[in-house]
């Protein structure tokens, strides 16, 4: 049995597979505080619906970013709790990555954009792997603007939310539903990579966030004068 784990924005949620076979998903209340107060609650209710209890999950995937710094933390420090208290193994899935696996698969090439802030967005180009069925990166994950985006292939992601209006008329956009992350997908990838021994330390795993909060910035500058 593996839990999958996905706060990295403002729709979170869990799921529980064994092997192929989704068990259950459950969406969490909305916002990276929220998802505090109710990932564990979700988690309790997907194990008490499947008579499970929290030593028959093996293996935990972790939504790992970029995405939301307090939903991401959020996530992180619940995945790895639950890991060490039950002695499952710890799997990071890279958020992009599980946005662009929910594409078609006759998208060959997929870019997956989220919020960065101020006018940016985080960017992965994910290329189909027809033996394994899942997506991997080609290149690296980066920070851009709307003007740097390929055209040549398709672009999803709730990064578009803020650019869509102007990125429709030159770029092709896969459908909105397909753009937020889903716990599920998270499961997809990270039992491929548990079948691979993929795994994560807990003590040293830390959140994809690319680049320093605002804050973060903002503390490191030097005094003024």
């Amino acid at each position: 049995m593996l839990l999958a784990v996905e706060t990295s924005g403002s729709l979170g949620s869990v799921a529980i597979v064994d092997g192929s076979n989704l068990l259950a998903e459950r969406t969490l209340a909305s916002g990276g505080v929220r998802h505090a107060q109710s990932l564990v609650t979700e988690v309790d209710k997907l194990l008490r619906e499947l008579s499970l209890k929290p030593t028959d999950i093996r293996s935990v995937a972790v939504s790992i970013g970029p995405g939301s710094f307090t939903g991401l933390r959020v996530g992180l420090v619940f995945a790895k709790t639950f890991a060490w208290l039950n002695q499952s193994h710890l799997v990071a899935v890279d958020t992009l990555r599980a946005i662009a696996q929910q594409a078609p698969d006759e998208e060959a090439l997929v870019t997956a954009l989220v919020d960065a802030q101020r006018g940016e967005v985080f960017a992965g180009t994910y290329q189909l792997d027809t033996v394994s069925g899942c997506r991997q990166l080609i290149g690296r994950i980066h920070v851009t603007g709307q003007e740097t985006l390929p055209q040549d292939h398709i672009l999803t992601g709730p990064g578009l939310m803020k650019l869509r209006p102007e990125l429709a008329i030159n770029h092709r956009l896969l459908a909105e539903s397909c753009w937020q992350p889903r716990a599920s997908t998270i499961a997809r990838l990270g039992t491929d990579m548990v079948s691979r021994k993929e795994f994560s330390i807990p003590e040293t795993l830390e959140p994809v966030y690319v680049r320093l909060s605002y804050a973060e910035e903002k503390r490191d500058l030097p005094p003024p004068g």
